[in-house]
């Protein structure tokens, strides 16, 4: 029980996932209430860490209502029509047991719980509960990225739960995004203030990136080095595996390819090419992404740098419209309108195509304003609200070539605030920025196994 001992002391007192203890009963009361009389299913992490991964990441809407950072196979169920919240905890792991969360009247004092069960009896529970069926029941996903479809057991989270729920009578179930999201959407001064140190660190890890490009260096080579400027600076690690994604694989289309691909398509950086350096450290469960285009060479050839500095352009004006209530499309809007007044003055061959394409139809089409909190992509507002923080990420491609810029930003009352502060924009900026490196750009390094 040493774990709940910190739940006893003052509402300011942390709680193991990093939030004061008191932030996630307020958020569970905040759920319920959005409830109405159906019901919401919560589940943790089915399975430990395994030994291929970096470090155990609870599923984030567990975490956000739970704190509850360690636990495995439990699940969390918030009964509007009771106002209950009912823990299930797993039973002790055989290898695993430096926390338990006991059953009983005692950790549901702790941990501000209704109950907290077995997971034993949560098949009983569930059915006695529909009895009196709820009009719907919402289930968090744990497996949002790359969930299939079928066969059943392989589904995604919340079609495995339908077919568990359905034969008990639940009517209609759904995807919890509707209870959940609107409350993770708006940040608390505590998320806030975490968030500030992910994007100080996030923008450190990017610098190291682009400061570890250069011509025959293996793109596997330079995301170590953001990975290890992310824990130099103070992060438990990365928010996800860096993408230093150079020539064919920075276009946008290609980037997902590495989700199924053994060595995150490793390949050869080759002078005159671009890279994407997307980046995000991750610090007590909250993540970052903040990037941008660089220059394999060092330098942008004239083409790429009006390209560029074009798109810069349009960036920063549509940075400049993102305030409570604007609508994502204004932001947008306004960077394409930038775009359009510039294009006439436009000199080299890129440039000129960069525009047209950005002009053209579907130009805008990949351009996102997304959430950026528990997860490092948590939905995509179509108005902006004081209190969200949102990665502003725009990118486009052209004759082959992808040019992305993505900052991490707090919507406040009266503005903005860049929680990335001090980052190069321009190509001359970039450029300057890539020599200011004590470890320099010179000499070679261990060429890392590939196939490619």
């Amino acid at each position: 029980m040493l774990l709940f001992a910190i739940f006893l002391l003052a509402g300011a007192q942390q709680a193991p996932g990093g939030m004061p203890a008191s932030a996630y009963a307020a958020r569970r009361a905040a759920a319920l209430d959005r409830l109405g009389s159906d019901l919401l299913i919560v589940p943790s992490r089915a399975s430990f860490l395994a030994d291929d991964q970096l470090g155990y990441v609870q599923a984030p809407d567990f975490q956000y209502l739970t704190g509850l950072d360690h636990l495995v196979g439990a699940v969390l169920v918030l009964d509007g029509g009771s106002k209950a919240s009912v823990l299930f905890t797993a039973r002790p792991a055989r290898l695993v047991n430096r926390w338990i969360v006991s059953p009983g009247a005692e950790s549901a004092r702790q941990l501000g719980m209704t109950e907290v069960l077995s997971v034993d009896s949560l098949s009983g529970w569930l059915a006695r509960r529909f009895r009196r069926p709820p009009a719907r029941v919402y289930v968090s996903s744990v497996d949002t990225r790359g969930a299939v479809e079928t066969p059943i057991p392989m589904a995604g989270t919340v079609e495995r739960w339908r077919h568990f729920l359905a034969p008990m009578g639940a009517a209609t179930i759904g995807p919890a995004v509707p209870i959940v999201r609107p409350l993770r959407d708006i940040k608390s001064a505590e998320e806030l203030a975490v968030l500030r140190r992910v994007g100080r660190t996030s923008g450190e890890a990017f610098l190291a990136g682009i400061r570890a490009l250069r011509p025959g260096r293996w793109q596997r080579e330079a995301e170590l080095e953001v990975v290890a400027a992310c824990t130099k600076a103070g992060a438990r690690g990365v928010s996800f595996w860096p993408w230093t994604m150079s020539g064919p694989t920075a276009v946008f289309t290609n980037l997902f390819d590495s989700f199924q691909d053994y060595e995150h398509v490793n390949r050869q950086m080759q002078a005159g090419e671009v890279v994407r350096v997307d980046v995000g450290c991750q610090i007590d469960h909250y993540m970052g992404d903040v990037g941008r285009t660089a220059p394999v060479s060092g330098r942008f050839d004239p083409g790429q740098r009006e390209a560029w500095d074009l798109f810069i352009a349009g960036y920063r004006a549509g940075l400049l419209t993102i305030r409570d209530g604007a609508p994502a499309r204004a932001v947008f809007e306004a960077a394409t309108a930038e775009i359009k007044r510039l294009q006439p003055g436009l000199k080299t061959a890129l440039g000129r195509k960069a525009a047209e394409t950005l002009l053209g139809p579907g130009g805008t089409g990949p351009w996102e304003l997304h959430g950026v909190g528990l997860d490092d992509a948590e939905g995509e507002p179509e108005t902006l609200r004081a209190g969200m923080t949102v990665a502003y990420e725009l990118m486009f491609a052209v004759e082959g070539q992808g040019y992305y810029l993505e900052d991490m930003i707090a919507i406040t009352k009266d503005g903005h605030e860049v929680l990335t502060p001090g980052l190069p924009y321009t190509a001359s900026e970039i450029e300057a920025a890539m020599k200011a490196t004590p470890a320099g750009r010179g000499s070679g390094a261990v060429r890392p196994a590939s196939r490619r």
